[in-house]
């Protein structure tokens, strides 16, 4: 006989006859009147022996798991499990349904762990992909800024137009290398509007980039050009300050 039908077969009758065996016993203690509740703890006890299989799952058991060799000892060990289980059903089931409900509980709260960290992980990594990838660019050896693009392109452009371009780049060098227009204008102390002309007069000449994270927040950062020349900037900047002193 196949064995999947030989562990239902036991399951039914085993439960069944465990479950009759609790009826007759509370039946002639005079616990209880009504001779056809036998019924109920019949499919009571057929109920907890279903459970069994379960249970030995939830203990890592290899009891019923068929393989070459298979002791058919195990059928017995199996009766028995399920005869415990049909005897004491209320007690059964009840044990075994509180420890599945733990059970998810802990598989839950590690699922929105795993799914918190996971999301976490993918943003960090989403950020460092957007700041590293102008390191995939063909390598650019030119750092030259053409600066009369800004005077063509911003009303604001006056005789500072050059120095307030080098501190935007030179912010890239800072703590942060991904920046936000407002968190630019907050450290400098520049309007929003020169921020935002330099940074758009930067990026057409390919000097900075910028993408938008998941939150719809707008970030920039330097390109390999862009890196080039703001390293090159804060060395110049370091070298006429030893001059000076």
């Amino acid at each position: 006989m196949n064995h999947i039908y030989i562990l239902i077969l036991i399951i039914v009758l085993v439960g069944a006859i465990a479950g009759l065996t609790n009826y007759l016993d509370y039946f002639y203690k005079g616990l209880i009147n009504n001779i056809y509740e036998f019924i109920k703890y019949i499919l009571r006890g057929i109920g907890a022996a279903i459970l069994v299989p379960l249970f030995l799952n939830m203990l890592s058991s290899s009891l019923i798991e068929y393989s070459e060799g298979y002791n058919y000892i195990n059928y017995f060990v199996f009766a028995g499990f399920c005869y415990i289980a049909g005897y004491f059903s209320d007690r059964f089931i009840s044990t075994v349904g509180e420890r599945v409900l733990k059970d998810l509980e802990k598989a839950n709260k590690r699922i929105k762990v795993a799914m918190t960290s996971s999301k976490q992980n993918e943003e960090k990594l989403d950020l460092l992909v957007s700041a590293e990838s102008e390191f995939d660019e063909e390598l650019v050896t030119t750092t030259e800024l053409d600066l009369s693009k800004f005077k063509e392109n911003m009303k604001f452009a006056d005789d500072d137009i050059e120095y307030q371009v080098n501190n935007v780049f030179l912010s890239f060098l800072g703590k942060y290398k991904l920046r936000t227009v407002k968190g630019i204008a907050k450290e400098l102390n520049y309007s929003l509007t020169v921020v935002e002309s330099i940074l758009k007069v930067l990026f057409n000449q390919g000097f900075v980039k910028s993408f938008t994270d998941k939150n719809g927040k707008t970030l920039w950062t330097t390109t390999n050009q862009g890196k080039l020349f703001a390293e090159e900037l804060n060395k110049n900047n370091h070298n006429n300050k030893n001059k000076i002193e």
